[in-house]
């Protein structure tokens, strides 16, 4: 195996001024690769731009294929790419000010006290010609956009703004590694951390929340393909507003790449799409990309600590940032930020830094510099074998899980994120500590892995095979089948659930545990192999019975547990809820009559949502208030099951039900009401119904929701959530998450066909049709082709084709 270059162990204790300095040496050689050069040297591509606003590039190198995407993203979304240069540079308060809770101060004083800029600078430097090549492009391409185009002609939320600037090469990089990390999410926790008794005013600790992905990916194999070859289903949930929505393309090199799909804004290449030979798909791991640490202090000096018996002085830098204030001068604020030897201190809820403990931790991606060539790598592969070569030699994934399937009709799952390499006997102590220790149980419940940071026992192990401190490939959860495999965003355990995957790390994802009804309904539509059954009577999959498959919208708990609420109901007919006497027969009567389904014309989806989200989190995995009958892992689709028994005199489910009807009541909203007469997305203030559920409690594939989006500044109608209810606004149930670009291909003799939809539309641009026109397909569950073959994209009736070209 090709070894990986040599990447720095710990980027966390170079020195300040020396991580300035390199940052401006790499911008400066940055910007003069494409700006210095002879006119000689030319960046040309070619844009034909298809229905619904699909760039297909075209170029004879990677530089000028980065060049042609760069410009067709720009003037698709540069105002999101703009946003994020800003955040990435640690510039937010000085073009915004403070922002609530100092919000803005502390992303800005933690990205600097990270160095992900300094980082994307030394990435910069150490990366292959080609990745430079395209990165250079990329940035080139953006920048001559917004020349031609200027500040002030832009279209959306960033015209006019003093925000907006070129950028360059180790600003994209930057943007990279702040997605790629886990830290940037603890923005708050990292730059408020400060030693009990300080001069520093202490801040409250903030939450922290591992997250959680929603996303479902299949791919079918020849067994279970009715063309007999493979097939795939990429179907990721993320926010529909902001920097995380994808960007569709069509990139080629004749002869040597052909790729097409789609890639977070402002990210080069294909992250989840095909090519000739293989077609793959991500969803978020289950697994850990960090660990956190608990420090015991030596007593009477808060930054020291105890590891092995000796004492160890805590590290520190002093980061500065300008906020502007309200009369738009800009005042200087200086934080000084803690680390020990794994990474930065923490201030964390219920568990702030004291006199005797603090909090730290390490990340699995802080050192991840391969990223760039392993997509480029599995966009150039010619066989589901190089597809898993580019994994295997690169390790570099941060955070997903891959499900692709190839031509030839296999299906290949396998969760390669980068996750903490630990010792068995960090392990096991890990496992004991958390039935004795009440924080590491705490952590543990919410799925946070809490170590003794003081005993170098629980030091991530070096592997030869891949960068530092993380698991190699070779110990990495896979599967390959011939009938199908699949995610969604459960562990590796159950991808195929004829074909367990058992023995590997905690760190991975948990064995022998309850699935969420997304992953369970993800299973009894793949598995169904009966003649009426999702696959048809042949028990095998056509492309249009796949589509149709994952937009079924069939509930999980509604098929359940439907036929036993409205029995229970229909004996009672009413329940006493907070001393009120609410009857029941209207609800009884509309349950009943209710198919299971979200459709926009379903009646019945609103009430059931409004009971189900009742319970607790913890009660849609094992028997209590909702289930009677446990889960087992000998049979983990169909447990847990059957409505739980009324307890000490009260009936929860109609307790549950009459609370629903009250809360609908209240909202005026009739408890018959269809679906699609509540549910939707607001394209600029026109209401487009929305079908789909909502994954935890209602167990539907098509997953739809709505919740803020802090990673960026655009613009956000946030409707006030209304009392009692978990999911209802003052304006219905707002979608501004969920299921995003859904694709539906099979391998043919004649190369891939596809089908697809991007949910929120293509354009970022509010004034155009292509900010709302696939949100009106998806509203109809109307599929759009993908237009590959050349022949095709000539084809369509509404191509336009530019040529651009500029100085490197």
């Amino acid at each position: 195996m090709k070894k990986n270059r040599k990447l720095s162990r710990d980027i966390f204790q170079k020195p300040a001024r020396f991580y300035s300095l390199i940052v401006l040496v790499v911008a400066c050689i940055a910007m003069a690769n494409y700006y210095t050069t002879g006119a000689a040297t030319q960046y040309e591509a070619e844009i034909r731009r298809t229905s619904h606003g699909i760039p297909h590039i075209t170029a004879k190198n990677m530089g000028s294929l980065g060049f042609g995407e760069g410009y067709a993203f720009a003037q698709d979304h540069l105002c999101s790419m703009a946003d994020q240069v800003v955040k990435v540079r640690g510039e937010r308060a000085r073009f915004f000010g403070p922002g609530e809770r100092d919000t803005h101060i502390n992303n800005d004083i933690s990205f600097k006290a990270l160095g992900i800029y300094e980082q994307a600078g030394k990435l910069y430097q150490s990366m292959p010609a080609e990745t430079r090549e395209m990165i250079d492009g990329y940035t080139a391409g953006y920048n001559k956009y917004l020349k031609e185009t200027g500040v002030n002609s832009l279209a959306g939320w960033c015209k006019g703004k003093e925000w907006v600037f070129e950028i360059t090469p180790v600003d994209v990089l930057a943007y990279h590694q702040a997605v790629t990390v886990t830290s940037t999410g603890f923005s708050d926790m990292i730059a408020t951390a400060a030693p009990p008794k300080s001069e520093v005013s202490r801040v409250n600790g903030y939450e922290m929340r591992d997250y959680e992905g929603e996303s479902n990916g299949w791919a079918i194999g020849s067994d279970r393909s009715e063309g007999g070859r493979g097939m795939l289903v990429a179907n990721p949930h993320y926010p529909w507003v902001g920097s995380s929505r994808f960007w569709e393309k069509h990139l080629t090199i004749p002869g040597k790449l052909n790729v097409y799909g789609v890639g977070l804004l402002g990210s080069p290449g294909v992250s989840i799409g095909f090519n000739e030979a293989v077609a793959w798909t991500h969803t978020v791991s289950a697994g850990k990309r960090y660990t956190l640490y608990s420090l015991d202090l030596v007593p009477g000096n808060p930054t020291k600590y105890l590891y092995d018996g000796k004492e160890r002085e805590m590290t520190s830098k002093v980061v500065s940032v300008d906020v502007r204030q309200a009369d738009g001068t800009l005042k200087r604020v200086e934080r000084r930020i803690f680390f020990s030897h794994y990474g930065p201190i923490l201030n964390m809820a219920g568990l702030e830094w004291n006199s005797k403990r603090a909090i730290t931790f390490r990340d699995a991606n802080a050192n991840n510099m391969l990223f760039q060539e392993q997509r480029i790598a599995m966009n150039k592969a010619r066989s589901l074998e190089e597809f898993k070569q580019a994994h295997s030699r690169y390790n570099s994934l941060p955070w997903v899980n891959t499900i692709a399937t190839s031509a030839d009709g296999r299906a290949w799952y396998a969760d390669t994120s980068s996750t903490p390499n630990l010792k068995k006997e960090a392990i096991a102590g890990l496992l004991k500590r958390k039935e004795s220790d009440p924080a590491t149980k705490t952590a543990w419940n919410r799925g946070i892995i809490l170590l003794e940071g003081s005993n170098s026992i629980n030091e991530w192990v070096d592997d030869p095979e891949t960068r530092a401190g993380v698991i190699p490939y070779s110990r990495m959860p896979q599967i390959e089948r011939r009938d199908f495999v699949f995610n969604a965003n459960d562990s590796f355990w159950l991808a195929n659930p004829h074909q367990l995957l058992t023995g590997f790390s905690p760190l991975q994802g948990l064995e022998g545990t309850a699935r969420s009804l997304r992953s369970r309904m993800n299973v009894v539509l793949l598995d169904d192999i009966r003649p009426d059954g999702p696959s048809g009577r042949d028990g095998k999959f056509s492309l249009d019975e796949l589509t149709a498959a994952i937009f079924s919208n069939r509930s999980m708990s509604a098929e359940l547990l439907r036929g036993q609420v409205v029995k229970r109901c229909q004996a009672a007919g009413t329940i006493m809820v907070d001393n009120q006497k609410v009857d029941l027969n209207e609800a009884c009567r509309i349950l009943n009559q209710w198919n299971g389904l979200y459709e926009l014309s379903s009646v019945g989806p609103v009430l059931w949502r409004e009971f189900i989200s009742n319970y607790d989190p913890a009660d849609l995995q094992r028997a209590g208030s909702l289930f009677k009958m446990d889960f087992s892992p000998e049979n983990p689709i169909g447990t847990p099951f059957e409505l739980a028994d009324p307890k000490d005199g009260k009936d929860q489910a109609l307790i549950n039900l009459g609370k629903a009807v009250l809360v609908l009541k209240a909202a005026n909203i009739a408890l018959d009401t269809p679906l699609g007469k509540v549910q939707y997305s607001d394209k600029n203030g026109g209401r487009i119904p929305i079908h789909g559920g909502e994954g935890s409690y209602e167990g539907v594939a098509n997953f739809v929701n709505y919740a803020p989006n802090t990673t960026t500044l655009e613009p956000q109608t946030m409707p006030q959530r209304v009392k009692g209810s978990r999911f209802l606004t003052s304006q219905g149930y707002p979608v501004n998450r969920g299921s995003s670009f859904v694709m539906a291909l099979e391998f043919t003799p004649k190369g891939p066909r596809a089908k697809a939809v991007l949910t929120y539309s293509q354009s970022g641009d509010p004034s155009s049709k292509l900010f709302y026109d696939q949100t009106e397909l998806f509203s109809a569950k109307n599929w759009r082709s993908i237009l590959f073959t050349t022949a095709e994209i000539n084809s369509d009736p509404n191509l336009k084709v530019i040529k651009i070209s500029g100085k490197r």
